[in-house]
């Protein structure tokens, strides 16, 4: 991909990890690393934060809250399936899948059991409903027989 600028510019923002696009006049992108390695080209996201508790305010990137790096890692992690995340060993990233795997089963029984809950409500809310509806429609036959 070609980059423009002068060569002391190009120098510049590839010691700061930017790269430019070509000559469109695209949009500069920062060089990201994950902590397993792969390397990304985003766009910064500069957010403004203020912490409540010291009340310090400022500007940050939130692609480093995503957990990407600024530099290449030295020590590289293995990335979780389970959580989408990186995890310092396999047996963290099995550990993890176990937990994941536990929580689903007991949310799983929690709707179950508000299904049968909630169908035997809806069955006799049905039933009541089916028969006020008789009732009225032997009102309506009376009256009209009367007639």
């Amino acid at each position: 991909m070609p980059t423009v600028g002068t060569a002391t510019q190009q120098a510049k923002y590839a010691h700061e990890g930017v790269t430019l696009k070509d000559n469109s006049g695209g949009v500069r992108k920062q060089r990201y690393w994950t902590p397993d390695g792969r390397e990304k080209l985003a766009i910064p996201t500069m957010r403004t934060y203020r912490m409540s508790q010291s009340g310090a305010e400022g500007i940050r990137d939130a692609n480093l809250d995503r957990g990407w790096l600024l530099q290449k890692p030295t020590e590289l992690k293995p990335y979780c399936p389970h959580c989408d995340n990186w995890h310092d060993t396999q047996e963290e990233i099995d550990v993890c899948g176990v937990k994941k795997k536990e929580f689903y089963d007991r949310q799983m029984k929690i709707a179950q059991k508000m299904k049968k809950q909630d169908g035997g409500e809806v069955t006799e809310r049905v039933d009541k409903l089916e028969s006020d509806i008789s009732d009225i429609k032997s009102m309506l036959a009376e009256l009209l027989g009367k007639k």
